[in-house]
């Protein structure tokens, strides 16, 4: 399977368990940015900021990005 359709069926996975804690610590529309080979998530008010914030933890990953109560797809 490409990396690419990985990412975005564990993305949707793990965005579908976090999605009740993001809405409950912030706001609806906020952005998360989702490592999905370790399961960790950085949030920040656009998609650019928890990009940012992940590629400073995973600078050579791609990350499944989602806004908080949507879902979306992949950013690389």
């Amino acid at each position: 399977m490409k990396r690419e359709l990985v990412i975005i069926s564990k993305g949707k996975q793990i965005l579908k368990k976090l999605q009740p804690e993001l809405k409950k610590q912030y706001e609806v529309g906020d952005y998360v940015s989702i490592d999905v080979d370790t399961g960790k998530f950085f949030v920040g008010e656009t998609s650019v900021k928890a990009l940012e914030k992940a590629q400073k933890v995973f600078p050579q990953k791609q990350f499944f990005l989602a806004q908080v109560g949507r879902m979306t797809g992949l950013l690389k």
